[in-house]
């Protein structure tokens, strides 16, 4: 039903909220999530309403949530999934100052799990470099440590 409205209806900002609808429905409804499906719509959803930040800050949740999914629950490989959720928050505070104080709770919510810098040190990893994200995620995004 819910691709049925998007598919009626004629207002784009509409069809955003609605494909933001199913991407959460899609992460956190559903008994399995599905994240990547979620990811879609959710993209969807910025591309008609590009100077909306809701949609990259429920992309950043996924990516943040995914710890357990892309690596042992703790450690570099799941700390590493924040990188990609920073540069989602950090994009919805850019594009959308009403999403700013959100995005800024949830940068501020995580960073304490982000990897150190000495996390970096240890594997040869340059602060401020590409790196690859794997997972689901794919991708890649610059490394940070705190």
């Amino acid at each position: 039903y819910f691709q049925r409205a998007v598919d009626m209806e004629t207002d784009n900002a509409k069809k955003a909220k609605i494909l933001l609808d199913m991407a959460s429905i899609a992460a956190y409804e559903q008994s399995s999530k599905d994240f990547p499906t979620a990811r879609k719509y959710a993209r969807q959803a910025a591309d008609l309403n590009p100077s909306w930040g809701k949609p990259y800050i429920l992309i950043g949740r996924m990516y943040a949530g995914s710890g357990k999914l892309c690596g042992p629950g703790t450690g570099f490989e799941s700390q590493k999934v924040l990188w990609p959720a920073m540069d989602m928050w950090n994009k919805a505070k850019k594009i959308d100052p009403s999403s700013a104080d959100e995005a800024q709770k949830y940068i501020n919510q995580y960073y304490q799990y982000m990897p150190t810098k000495k996390d970096l040190f240890q594997r040869n990893i340059a602060a401020g470099s590409s790196h690859p994200i794997g997972c689901w995620i794919g991708g890649t995004s610059i490394a940070r440590g705190k």
